[in-house]
């Protein structure tokens, strides 16, 4: 998909289409988003990208990547997280239902005052979605969705962002 000639979507774990029967009322989502700078400049894998070192390394082509800005955050299903992208753009991510393993979302991506991304996305619980896109500083950005269910005794946060724990 290509859209104003910077955006190209690729799932990473089992992406598909909303389901449209209602999940469980209330149900807790730990929703993660990150922004990524891959470039040609070094030979560094940021060790907070371990996990996605071999999609990362076979998706996008490139020699060195940084995890310039993360955020997770637990909200209720219909609750709102925001993620404001490196380079003035705004990400917003609204679970909609867990069902049957997946996490069913809407997905927004808003530069000034337009939306310019307005789908809806599915993954698989603890799945993760890739976003590769806009050039930023000496490479380009891609942006990481991901979610999963939070534990039933964990409510979902008030407040802005969990603490991400660094290595």
């Amino acid at each position: 998909m290509k859209l104003n000639g910077v955006l190209l979507l690729v799932a990473v774990a089992a992406a598909g289409t909303v389901a449209p029967s209602p999940g469980r009322a209330g149900e807790t989502i730990e929703v993660r988003i990150g922004a990524v700078l891959a470039s040609n400049s070094g030979q560094e894998m940021d060790p907070r990208l371990v996990a996605m070192h071999r999609q990362l390394r076979s998706l996008f082509p490139y020699s060195s990547y940084h995890l310039v800005k993360e955020k997770r955050q637990r909200v209720a299903t219909g609750g709102k997280v925001g993620f404001e992208i490196p380079g003035g753009r705004y990400l917003l991510v609204i679970p909609k239902v867990l069902k049957n393993e997946r996490v069913s979302m809407r997905v927004m991506l808003i530069e000034g005052t337009r939306s310019v991304v307005d789908t809806a996305l599915t993954l698989r619980n603890h799945g993760t979605f890739l976003v590769g896109g806009p050039r930023h500083e000496q490479g380009v950005l891609i942006i990481s969705i991901g979610a999963e269910s939070a534990l039933a005794n964990n409510p979902p946060e008030t407040g802005e962002t969990a603490p991400v724990a660094t290595q």
